[in-house]
This record gives C-alpha cells, sequence and structure tokens, in this order.
C-alpha cells in the first residue's frame, strides 16, 4: 500500500476547524487522557525538557533506513527520523495491552494511525486502541506533526514537556485517559495550536499562565480533571478562542472580567468549580456567546439580565441566582417564559450544524460532561419551565398527512421508508432500521439506516420529539417540508444515551422527522413519540 493522503477524515474533520463542538451539543462528552507512565516521562514534566530533542537509540534509525520502512531512507532523512522515534515510542505508548502493527519490515505509510504529508509524519491518530502505556517524550521529535489524537485510551503518567516542540501542531487532543501531574507550561510555545483538549483525566496544579501565549487557540477544553488555583489572567489575550471549557475542577477566585473581551467566545463553561463573588456584568458584551454554564460554584448576587438569552432553561434552574433588574442591587426572580424553547433548541440545532457529517465531533460534544445531559433533560424541563406541554397546557388541532394508520394519538403507514404521521396531542410509534431505508443526511457515504414520519401543524405549536432505542445510539432530524429531503431544521443525537430529544417551536406546514442512527450499517427496534402543545 503506498503512503496515505493527507486529507484523511481527520483533516477533513478539523478542516471544518471544530467551529464547534462540541456539541456541534454542544453542544458532548467525557473525554480522559494519560501520560508517561516510567521516570523518563516523569522527567519530561520538567524546564529541561523543553526545546531540545529526544536521543533516539542508533538502532531504530539503522531499522528504518532498511528500504522497506522508509523508501528511498537517504533522500528521505526526516522520515527516517520519524520512523525512528515512533518505534522508539512504540512500546512505551502500547502498554501492556496494545499491538500497534509499527515494524521496520512495513511501510511506515500502512502504519496503524500514521499519516504521510510531505514525506514527513504530519498525523497521528491513535485514539481508541486500547493503549495503556504513557505519552512517550520522543513524539516531541515528530517536527511536522499537525494533528496528534491519542484520545479514550487507557494512558496514564504526564504530559511531556516534550510535546512543546511541535511547532507545526494543530490539534491535539488527549481527552479520555488517566492523566497525571501538571499541565506542561512549554505547551504554551505551540504557536499554531487551534485545540487543546485534555478534559477528564486527572491532571493537577493551576492552568499555566503560558497557555495566554497560544494566539491562534480556538478550543480549550480543561474539564472533568483536579485543576487548582485562579483562571490566569493570561488567558484574556486569547483573541480568536471560541470554546472556553473548564468546568469541574477545583478553581477558586472570582470569575475575571476580563472575559468579557473575548470577542469570539461561543461558549464558557466554568459549572463545578469553587468560583466565588458576582458574576461580572462585562460578561453581556459577548455577542457571540451561545452557551453559558456557571452553576455549582459559590457565586452571590445576581445574574446580568443581558446573559439571560445565553442560559438554557436548565441552566437558568441551576444557577440558583436571580437575574438582575435594572437598578444596582435590585433582582428579578426569573420567569419561566423568558427564553422560548424554540429560540433554545435553535441555538442548539445551528452549533450542530457547523459539524453535521463529522461524526467524531458530535461525538465529542455528546460526551462532555454536563452538556450531554443538558441535552437529554432539556425536553421535559422546557416544557414544565416555559408552559410548553405541562398541566393545563392547550392542545392545538393538527392537519393530519395522507393516508394513516391509527395509533393512539400518532399514526403512520407501515410499509414505506417515508409514512405519514397524524399528530393529535401525543403518542408513539414502533419502528425499526434495516438496510432497505436510508439516511437522508448520512455524515459519510457509508449506509446509515432511517425511517421518516411525515406530519402537518394546523396552528403554530410546540412539538417535543424523542427517539428512544435499546439497540442503537439513536440520532433524530426535524426537517421542514414533507419527504426526507427537506431542510434540517433541528437535529440531535449522542454516541452513548440509549434516548435523545427534540423541542421545537413550529410553525404551521409541514414536516418530516428522520430517526436515524449515530453508527452506520446498524440495525434494531426504536421508539418514536411526538407530543404537539401550543
Amino acid at each position: 500500500m503506498g503512503v496515505k493522503s493527507y486529507v484523511s477524515r481527520r483533516a477533513v474533520r478539523m478542516a471544518t476547524a471544530l467551529a464547534l463542538v462540541a456539541l456541534t451539543g454542544v453542544v458532548g462528552a467525557a473525554l480522559l487522557m494519560e501520560g508517561v507512565g516510567d521516570a523518563r516521562a516523569a522527567d519530561a514534566g520538567g524546564a529541561e525538557g523543553a526545546g531540545r530533542l529526544v536521543a533516539i537509540p542508533a538502532q531504530f534509525t539503522a531499522q528504518c533506513s532498511n528500504g522497506v520502512a522508509v523508501a528511498n531512507p537517504g533522500g528521505n532523512a526526516g522520515l527516517v527520523g520519524d520512523c525512528a522515534a515512533l518505534l522508539a515510542a512504540k512500546d512505551g505508548l502500547e502498554g501492556a495491552t496494545g499491538n500497534l502493527n509499527w515494524a521496520a519490515d512495513r511501510a511506515i505509510g500502512d502504519w496503524e494511525g500514521v499519516t504521510i504529508a510531505n514525506n514527513r509524519v504530519s498525523e497521528l491518530d491513535l485514539s481508541d486502541k486500547g493503549l495503556d502505556g504513557g505519552i512517550p517524550s520522543e513524539l516531541g521529535n515528530l517536527d511536522e506533526l499537525a494533528m496528534l489524537y491519542l484520545y479514550r485510551n487507557g494512558l496514564t503518567g504526564g504530559i511531556p514537556a516534550e510535546l512543546g516542540n511541535l511547532a507545526n501542531l494543530r490539534w491535539a487532543e488527549m481527552w479520555g485517559n488517566e492523566l497525571t501531574g501538571g499541565i506542561p507550561a512549554e505547551l504554551g510555545r505551540l504557536a499554531n495550536l487551534r485545540t487543546l483538549w485534555l478534559s477528564n483525566n486527572r491532571l493537577t496544579g493551576g492552568i499555566p499562565a503560558e497557555l495566554g501565549d497560544l494566539a491562534n487557540l480556538r478550543k480549550l477544553v480543561l474539564n472533568g480533571n483536579q485543576l487548582t488555583g485562579a483562571i490566569p489572567a493570561e488567558l484574556g489575550g486569547l483573541s480568536n478562542l471560541e470554546w472556553l471549557y473548564l468546568s469541574d475542577n477545583r478553581l477558586t477566585g472570582e470569575i475575571p472580567a476580563w472575559l468579557g473581551n473575548l470577542a469570539r467566545l461561543d461558549l464558557l463553561s466554568l459549572s463545578g468549580n469553587r468560583l466565588t463573588g458576582a458574576i461580572p456584568a462585562e460578561l453581556g458584551g459577548l455577542v457571540n456567546l451561545t452557551y453559558l454554564f456557571l452553576h455549582g460554584n459559590q457565586l452571590t448576587g445576581c445574574v446580568p439580565q443581558s446573559l439571560r438569552a445565553h442560559m438554557t432553561p436548565w441552566e437558568r434552574q441551576r444557577i440558583e441566582l436571580p437575574f438582575c433588574a435594572g437598578g444596582a442591587g435590585a433582582t428579578l426572580t426569573p420567569t419561566a417564559t423568558s427564553v422560548a424553547s424554540g429560540d433554545v433548541m435553535g441555538r442548539l440545532a445551528a452549533l450542530e450544524r457547523q459539524v453535521a457529517g463529522i461524526p467524531e465531533i458530535r461525538r465529542q460534544v455528546g460526551e462532555i460532561p454536563g452538556l450531554k445531559e443538558q441535552v437529554a433533560a432539556m425536553a421535559t424541563r422546557i416544557a414544565r419551565l416555559e408552559g410548553g406541554s405541562g398541566a393545563g397546557a392547550a392542545t392545538p388541532t393538527a392537519t393530519p398527512s395522507p393516508t394513516p394508520t391509527g395509533v393512539a394519538g400518532v399514526e403512520r403507514t407501515p410499509a414505506a421508508c417515508v409514512q405519514g404521521l397524524a399528530v393529535v396531542g401525543s403518542g408513539s410509534v414502533s419502528g425499526s432500521w434495516s438496510s432497505g431505508c436510508l439516511s437522508a443526511n448520512p455524515p459519510s457515504s457509508s449506509g446509515y439506516y432511517a425511517r421518516f414520519y411525515t406530519f402537518t401543524l394546523g396552528a403554530a405549536s410546540e412539538v417535543t420529539i424523542t427517539l428512544s432505542s435499546d439497540d442503537a445510539a439513536p440520532y433524530l432530524y426535524l426537517l421542514d417540508g414533507a419527504g426526507r429531503d427537506g431542510a434540517i431544521n433541528q437535529q440531535q443525537g449522542s454516541a452513548t444515551a440509549s434516548s435523545v430529544a427534540i423541542m421545537a417551536s413550529l410553525g404551521a406546514g409541514a414536516y418530516t422527522i428522520e430517526a436515524t442512527t449515530w453508527h452506520s450499517a446498524t440495525a434494531g427496534d426504536f421508539t418514536l413519540e411526538v407530543e404537539v402543545a401550543r
């Protein structure tokens, strides 16, 4: 086999720039990391590890110069060096259970997880490989590496300071492991870094002030660790930052007012820490802010009214602080009707549409601790908070689609992939996925099985759609118009949940539900529930 193309599925994914995630749900997901398990890796965390390459034993260079691992080794010295560094790192990275196919008798372009571009290693994707070793310092020798994906393994130990040598690195994702120790200050030298995703490890210590030097950083995701101290003021220089996700740590001090200067911020999550003081009014200047999570701290005072629209109903319920009125010191108790459910879910849908067709990111967003639960609980809580389908809610009359057959409140035609629903109040149907019906919105060319249900509303209504399955991870689309080819109005899914929901404020007209799954070629049974209320 030849050298892999640089335009891999990960490159395509990241070319979309993670314009989220997340979330895409945001808007979702448990991200663990692990590091080096031996004394060498522990030493690499020190300052002496920065700015220098790791000495690679000559035996690995000799093996990579055999003309098999690297073609024309005399003219490809850089790739020979990359090959030797990977061979030197292999045992420490694999641990006791790994079985990477890296060997000198195989072309490096055929090595598992390795992508070559311009005769250098450009991408290392070892996510979900069952690795239980550590992050070897030798990886810091891959000086043309642009993408490093080590997430969702069993890696332990620290993050080596030598990773700070990777001047061309753009995406570093090491979530979903059991990494310990501090975040190396040397990572602040990665001038081209766009995404640093270290969440759900066991990292300790403070957030290095040096991360404030990452001028190109878009996503900083450190939630689910044991980080302490204040949020460093140096992060205020991250003018390109879109996500700041620091939830579920042990951070102290006040919420900095300078966060209001991060004009591109779309998601700010500081929940589950030990932050004190008032919420700065400066956050109201974040015109691009879509999601704000501050609950689970020791905050006092009131929530600036300017931030009301940026909180989901779930967050408004959890924050346990009143909203500020116009005058200083005056407060206004939150009301249940301040933000329409359609507005909230519309923002969620808009964010998810940015990552449509990129299942890896959708999975990450769905597994970010907190966000997944927020989305799962949103359908029922919005109804209670905003008078949607709770007690006393009026039920409009819906105009049924043609040729339905009766099923208590929701009706369907059983044969075709596109079936009619007559929606009156609430009801459910049971269906199944098979290769006979394919998704109209697949994330890739692989076959994603789906069923379609068309319904017509005779009046503006609040509609809750829930898709549940014990056989597969469900994914749900709400399409405009009658038929499978309508534009996506909203979408929702989770790689781990057995049930997902969409709640939308819809006008009169025709709509279609696409009930599909997270993964391709997945068959099984599902239940679709639809509830309509004014």
